[in-house]
């Protein structure tokens, strides 16, 4: 039994040693920190980029040529770009950050981070094209105060996921997606001014999943809706979590549309998502399309109501025969024709 006894000491000991190697070892919970960046410094036309190995690969040079110069380096494999070093803000002015690969250059997945001032680029401060796959967790700050500014578009066949971080678009939306590839949303806040909405899923097979973050308008318009959509994909927007709503900085119920439907796509509400508004005649989310498209609650909430918690209009409104199916979650108030 003595030997027995030893036997367990020893063996707890080793897992306790072991456990606390693994721990330090993976970084925690918060898991292994992420590989060096690609640092992009400078500000307004002139930019310079060093490696993660800390060399110079472009100086005093134009965005187009620093991002070149990244795509080049990295020779087909993953890349972390760090826009501002130490913290500080990079200054682009109105010069536009575009990745688009139509000869298979890139290779890698591409992953954003650091901090952007722009005064908003003519199309997109961040344009992701065909052949690309990006994640962001880039913050946007600047862009709300010019006209002609959209924090990022999503063209052609490329990915976009976007994981944290600020999007603001001023007059235009802040993510205009007319491609043919996946939006994805698992974080960050997203605003505009512009009454098509804050995103805009334009292509007629656009395609968004979100499943975090918070979309909302900037004014209070009964016509404005958080996210319009134009797309006839089967699934073109599902929502599993975050907040989407016409809604101030204070995240107080305003008079907008949260989702606007102009297509003869489908729209899945579940999981936790939040949809809500103070819509009067427009609904929380409306079905817009002379003959089509269809609305699926499976989960979440789809409220209508004022600061009091009291509705104020409909949660759903349709124009035709649209299909709306509720196997789960609330809505409320609930159609008289569900």
């Amino acid at each position: 039994m003595k030997h027995l006894s030893r036997f367990f000491g020893i063996a707890a000991l080793v897992a306790a040693a072991v456990f606390a190697f693994t721990a330090c070892s993976d970084g925690g919970d918060d898991g292994p920190p992420p590989p060096p960046p690609y640092i992009i410094t400078g500000s307004g036309t002139s930019f310079t980029v060093t490696s993660p190995s800390g060399i110079e690969l472009a100086g005093d040079d134009t965005m187009v040529n620093v991002i070149s110069a990244i795509r080049v380096n990295a020779d087909g494999a993953d890349v972390h770009i760090q826009f501002g070093a130490d913290g500080e803000d990079l200054d682009t002015a109105s010069t536009p950050i575009i990745f688009n690969d139509t000869n298979g250059d890139w290779g890698g997945h591409i992953t954003l981070r650091g901090n952007i001032s722009s005064t908003g680029a003519s199309n997109a401060l961040i344009q992701v094209g065909n052949g690309v796959s990006v994640t962001s967790n880039v913050d946007i700050t600047g862009i709300m105060t010019t006209g002609m500014s959209r924090g990022a578009s999503l063209t052609g066949n490329g990915n976009l996921t976007i994981a944290g971080g600020t999007f603001f678009g001023g007059s235009n939306p802040a993510v205009n997606h007319n491609g043919t590839g996946l939006l994805t949303i698992n974080g960050g806040i997203f605003a505009s001014n512009i009454p098509n909405g804050t995103i805009i899923l334009e292509h007629v097979e656009s395609r968004m999943l979100m499943s975090g973050g918070t979309v909302r308008t900037g004014s209070n318009n009964a016509n404005q809706a958080t996210i319009s959509v134009a797309s006839d994909h089967e699934n073109a927007v599902v929502i599993s979590g975050g907040i989407v709503g016409s809604m101030d900085s204070n995240n107080a119920e305003l008079q907008g549309m949260a989702i606007r439907s102009t297509g003869t796509g489908g729209i899945t509400i579940r999981g936790n998502a939040l949809i809500t508004s103070m819509s009067a005649s427009n609904g929380t989310i409306r079905l817009q399309h002379a003959s089509g498209g269809s609305l699926r609650i499976e989960g979440g909430t789809v409220r209508n109501q004022n600061s009091a918690g009291n509705p104020v209009g409909p949660a759903i409104t349709r124009t035709a025969s649209q299909t709306v199916t509720h196997t789960g979650g609330t809505i409320n108030p609930m159609p008289e024709w569900l």
